[in-house]
């Protein structure tokens, strides 16, 4: 008899054990819920403007990203073009390595393909400061960077970093109304 209070009392601890467990789980789950479902508040702001659509990078509530063709340092290949409402699509990259070349190789195939539609324009980062502040405009720091300028001056698109040869030809293709 001495075997039963012992395993009576082991059940005992065991059972509790797992009522105590599924409380526990039951209330973290139930905090969780909580914390993900409980309302946000947004606090709204004035922003000039309607900015209810996205904008060059795709975010509500941010201007349009534009290239100033009136700016002083604005060179004229990149002037002209949008003064006769041609798409400017340009390509900034490192030349040496795999990612840029490659980068460099489909704008040129697709530069051939639609040079009717828009001006297209390649510079080797060390070159860039030919372009006046046209990079500042468009808020590119590094290489590799792919613009897509509308005609009226702002960005249709840009990308930062290697794109692929679908991408980039769909988004001029879109871009130019091809």
């Amino acid at each position: 008899m001495s075997g039963q209070p012992t395993y009576r009392s082991f059940l005992v601890k065991a059972a509790l054990i797992v009522v105590m467990g599924a409380a526990i789980m039951a209330l973290l789950t139930g905090g969780i819920v909580l914390a993900t479902s409980a309302p946000t508040t947004v606090s709204p702001t004035t922003v000039a403007g309607n900015y209810n659509t996205a904008g060059s990078y795709g975010i509500v509530g941010y201007p349009t990203l534009s290239v100033n063709a009136q700016a002083r340092n604005v060179p004229g290949f990149i002037k002209n073009p949008l003064a006769e409402k041609r798409g400017v699509i340009l390509l900034v990259y490192c030349a040496g390595t795999t990612e840029n070349d490659q980068m460099l190789g489909y704008f040129n195939a697709i530069k051939a393909k639609y040079a009717a539609q828009g001006s297209f324009f390649s510079f080797e980062a060390h070159k860039a400061s030919e372009l006046g502040d046209v990079l500042a405009q468009l808020k590119i720091s590094q290489p590799p960077a792919l613009a897509v300028i509308s005609p009226d001056g702002s960005v249709y698109q840009e990308y930062t970093g290697w794109i692929s040869q679908k991408v980039m030809s769909q988004v001029i293709a879109n871009a130019l109304g091809s």
